[in-house]
């Protein structure tokens, strides 16, 4: 039968998610959530008893009965707290937030050269220095949300292999969670990235979105019905990794003519780092001071965007298959949205450069109308607070164990 704890956990949540981005009233709540005006004076007195929730001082005057007014209420969001984490290629991103996502406080640390164990410890450390530099106490926060490239045992807590970070498994969850006495959660960054987006962003009335995100790999997540969809083994939708040249290079996730290995940053930077020259990339030669070993992905963009030719023909060839992996995800997923993350299609020339490619490809015109850009303006650790404060505050109706 049902279990009626479970009924009331439930019916705090959807009152949580009522007003967790905008005031409402009492009575709107119970209109919007079926529920009598009994029951929802009940759950919302008492969420406003444990603090979770406040009245705003925004009252309307009601239609009807006279002197009756509509008092608004909001969530608290300074009720609790998440730390967010966000580890990939040569660097880890540690930040604190509330419970309406804003990011408080951020650091920003190269874990180049580090070992896993030291990596823990610089994050443990992180949240420890900047909880401090907050003002706010260890009790206050519901726990650590950890994004993190490669693949994720999120039941467990584990990362299987996170790709040019370490290659065995790191039990992070069991770690940080013995060192900050608070739980943890771990997931793939681009899959708490994708939460983020969807719950920041206008996207919450879409139900399947893929999100891209071209860094220095690249990294991908499905979600469908609103849910991230994993698959059985927890590879569903790594777009980086769908084989695009059976003649290619390894890639290091130990398959050969990956997609990342074509169309990521990383991969064009080390082509040009290999046939660097006198004769050849003038103005990133210029940008970089000649030292080939300074340049990075802004640098290559600069670049591009300044003419240097030798520069334009390696990232035009990127985007030659970019076009055909999110073309072929398109069809494959059938999103309603594809949000590509990426700071080298922030620049407007290069998004209309594979916008114009796409539109080359299709048949039908309704692709590159499904393809924008990502606005998220947050840092990347937000990935790791949304999922923390979803799992381990909105979904349990503010019940913190």
């Amino acid at each position: 039968g049902i279990n009626m704890s479970d009924v009331k956990i439930s019916n705090r949540a959807m009152i949580l998610n009522q007003v967790k981005r905008n005031p409402k009233s009492r009575k709107d709540i119970a209109e919007k959530l079926n529920l009598t005006p009994a029951a929802i004076t009940m759950l919302v007195n008492e969420l406003m008893e444990e603090g979770c929730i406040r009245e705003n001082g925004m009252v309307e005057a009601a239609s009807g009965r006279a002197g009756r007014k509509k008092v608004y209420i909001e969530l608290n969001p300074s009720y609790r707290y998440i730390a967010g984490v966000n580890i990939e290629g040569k660097t880890m991103t540690i930040g604190i937030g509330n419970l309406r996502y804003d990011i408080l406080g951020t650091l920003t640390e190269s874990i180049k050269g580090y070992t896993s164990d030291q990596v823990l410890e610089r994050c443990a450390e992180a949240i420890e220095m900047l909880l401090t530099n907050l003002k706010i106490k260890s009790k206050k926060v519901l726990g650590v949300g950890v994004g993190i490239v490669g693949k994720v045992n999120t039941t467990e807590g584990i990362s299987k292999h996170a790709y040019g970070i370490w290659n065995h498994e790191v039990h992070i969850a069991e770690i940080l969670s013995e060192r900050l006495s608070m739980p943890v959660l771990v997931e793939n960054n681009v899959r708490a990235l994708a939460l983020a987006e969807m719950e920041l962003m206008h996207h919450r009335k879409i139900s399947n979105m893929v999100v891209l995100k071209l860094g220095p790999g690249i990294g991908s997540a499905i979600i469908l019905e609103k849910e991230i969809d994993k698959g059985a083994n927890s590879d569903a939708g790594e777009i980086g990794h769908m084989i695009t040249n059976l003649d290619g290079k390894k890639c290091q996730c130990g398959l050969v003519g990956c997609l990342e290995t074509v169309a990521s940053v990383q991969c064009i930077l080390e082509e040009i780092k290999s046939d660097f020259g006198t004769d050849n990339y003038p103005i990133l030669r210029t940008l970089s001071g000649g030292d080939v070993n300074k340049f990075k992905e802004q640098d290559l963009i600069k670049a591009y965007l300044q003419g240097d030719e030798d520069v334009v023909a390696k990232i035009n060839q990127l985007i030659q298959y970019l076009t055909v992996g999110i073309i072929n995800s398109i069809k494959f997923y059938d999103p309603h949205k594809l949000v590509l993350y990426s700071e080298m299609f922030n620049e407007s020339v290069l998004y209309e450069r594979l916008m114009g490619e796409i539109r080359a490809h299709e048949q039908d015109g309704a692709i590159d109308v499904r393809i924008e850009s990502s606005k998220l303006e947050s840092p990347k650790c937000v990935g790791g607070v949304v999922m923390g404060a979803q799992k381990l505050f909105f979904s349990k109706g503010a019940i913190i164990v």
